[in-house]
């Protein structure tokens, strides 16, 4: 079973902060786990009988697990206000949240957040889209600590949400069983849990390319990056606190090219995404905020040396693969 990502968050949110202006500019697979994400959830979603459906897509009933009805969903929570309550786990700069806008008119909107420069861009980019201020709510706190937090309030006090979405942002759970578990606990009866995460095999050219070179050096195998949970495993928390709900679990695979492995990795790096695993040697190190040694640059060159050697295609490019999940659960009347 997966323990969990084992990432220093002073270092996540350090790096997000730094690559904030620029993550949109290289952030591609993400910005296709927020549309593919939204496009699922709007084949599952009946809209109010007052609006049309969500981003004008006729739900697609035969490929429904579930079918729900957001009528339904927003009296379970508030039988005054019906405006739907979307809770964004991890927005960085908004692009999951302004398809949520889009997909959602008149939605309440809570976005949190690590980095607080990623939230000042979501927010500005929601305000550009025509969501009015009183609608956004933004939280600059760790996701997991925030949802303890939250969880550990009296029921009546806790705040509740009839979506609570995320792309991109799981897989920097330390402690992915528990947060599971608090997530469904934030979700109305009814309400829509729908997430994109990164699956086991992800950026594995990377990880590849730096065993070859550990081993070509006589470094000790050190991480490189994250690992990440399996389906199994994702099956089991969500089953083990979401009842018999249903779960639709879709994955894709996707591969981008470069020019050469330096580039590459660059790319990764650009997003924030770089080594944030606790690791004890830095031999090993490769991460920002982990020193800088002779050994750790002489890795990086035979890392970029076997990346380029073993997968450099006939026009000269390199790939990068994403394995991704998108999964959709809705909280049933009993969930624990």
């Amino acid at each position: 079973m997966f323990a969990g990502a084992n990432v220093d968050k002073r270092i996540v949110r350090q790096r997000f902060d730094r690559h904030a202006k620029e993550y949109d500019r290289y952030a591609e697979v993400q910005r296709v786990m927020a549309d593919e994400l939204v496009e699922r959830m709007c084949q599952t979603i009946r809209p109010p009988l007052s609006e049309g459906t969500p981003q004008g897509n006729p739900p697609n009933t035969e490929s429904l697990i579930y079918d729900i009805d957001l009528d339904k969903m927003t009296a379970s929570i508030d039988e005054v206000s019906c405006a739907v309550r979307i809770l964004d786990i991890g927005c960085g700069t908004g692009m999951l949240s302004e398809r949520l806008a889009r997909a959602f008119p008149g939605a309440e909107l809570t976005l949190v957040d690590l980095s607080s420069r990623m939230l000042e861009r979501a927010s500005t980019k929601l305000t550009h889209a025509g969501v009015s201020p009183a609608n956004i709510h933004l939280i600059t706190a760790d996701a997991e600590a925030w949802l303890e937090s939250a969880c550990g309030r009296e029921e009546t006090e806790r705040p509740i949400y009839n979506i609570i979405a995320s792309s991109a942002a799981f897989q920097w759970f330390n402690f992915p069983a528990d947060t599971t578990h608090r997530l469904l606990q934030l979700l109305a009866p009814g309400g829509l849990l729908a997430f994109a995460t990164f699956l086991p095999g992800t950026v594995r050219e990377l990880h590849d390319a730096f065993r070859q070179a550990e081993a070509l050096l006589g470094f000790p195998t050190q991480p490189h990056g994250q690992s990440y949970p399996n389906k199994e495993d994702w099956m089991t928390w969500l089953l083990e606190h979401g009842g018999n709900s249903p779960i639709r679990w879709e994955t894709s695979s996707y591969r981008y090219t470069f020019p050469d492995a330096r580039t590459a990795l660059a790319q990764v790096r650009r997003v924030g995404a770089g080594n944030a695993v606790h690791v004890h040697d830095d031999t090993g190190a490769v991460g920002d905020g982990q020193r800088k040694s002779a050994s750790s640059r002489k890795l990086i060159h035979a890392m970029l040396q076997a990346y380029q050697a073993t997968f450099q295609q006939d026009d000269g490019r390199v790939p990068l693969t994403y394995e991704v999940a998108y999964c959709l659960t809705q909280r049933g009347l009993h969930t624990k």
